[in-house]
């Protein structure tokens, strides 16, 4: 089954692809800084791990178990920041 975008990364998407034919390609400024920036904020999102991965896809048969939990850190192993503020006291 193919990876599915969420609706943000479609339309960064979208405009990196359109960013690139008109302003790398082309000869368009504006279509430029968008593929820049659109690039940037993919790059970021992909490296502090923002974007959801499908890890399982499957059948629950009756009597089966599922189990869902939630670890602090990412599959690479780099424990994520909160993103709570922490009360200084």
């Amino acid at each position: 089954m193919p990876k599915r975008r969420s609706g943000l990364e479609s339309g960064l998407h979208f405009l990196q692809r359109r960013g690139l034919n008109k302003g790398v390609l082309g000869s368009s400024r504006g279509w430029l800084w968008i593929f820049v920036v659109t690039f940037g904020v993919r790059q970021v999102r992909k490296a502090i791990g923002s974007e959801y991965d499908l890890v399982w896809q499957g059948e629950v048969k009756p009597g089966e178990i599922l189990q869902i939990g939630h670890l602090t850190e990412t599959y690479t192993g780099k424990s994520v920041r909160s993103r709570r503020r922490k009360i200084k006291g």
